[in-house]
């Protein structure tokens, strides 16, 4: 484990947290836009994977998650 594993993590749970308001609120990001998210996100998580970078790679999936769930609540409340 290397300090910059640790500072990537810690990044990227703070995106996850920062995303909890917007999956609680009304508003959601257009469908696009979590879809373009959740891939960028994807080729980080394999490119951490790939450096060994375990707790970023886990890390990033709760990012991916996150966003994961807004892009449901999107489509489910029929606003493609």
């Amino acid at each position: 484990m290397t300090w910059q594993d640790i500072v990537i993590m810690v990044s990227c749970f703070g995106f996850a947290l920062a995303l909890i308001p917007t999956i609680k609120g009304k508003h959601k990001p257009e469908k696009s836009t979590c879809l373009l998210t959740i891939l960028l996100l994807a080729l980080c998580a394999i490119s951490f994977a790939t450096l060994g970078l375990w707790l970023s790679f886990i890390a990033e999936l709760a990012s991916i998650m996150a966003w994961v769930i807004l892009c449901v609540q999107r489509v489910a409340r029929g606003e493609e």
